[in-house]
């Protein structure tokens, strides 16, 4: 059986988008019991923002804008 030391060299041999398609493939595998709980720090983060958008004291964009404008700044404008 290999280490992670040793398949974490493969992928790390691996083209990058076959790197990227691997992602997925391995989520699939982990049961959500060994999901790793996420720090009080970010949950305080997020649930301070969920309020601030509740409250309507943060604005927020739909999901055309938001992607449009992700691929003008990755130089992929439509």
């Amino acid at each position: 059986m290999s280490t992670i030391d040793e398949i974490m060299a493969a992928v790390r041999a691996l083209p990058s988008g076959d790197r990227a398609r691997l992602i997925p493939l391995l989520w699939e595998q982990v049961h959500p019991e060994d999901w790793v709980a996420p720090s009080t720090g970010w949950l305080a983060e997020a649930n301070g923002r969920s309020d601030a958008i509740a409250a309507g004291e943060m604005p927020v964009n739909d999901w055309e804008n938001v992607r449009a404008r992700a691929r003008r700044k990755a130089g992929l404008s439509e």
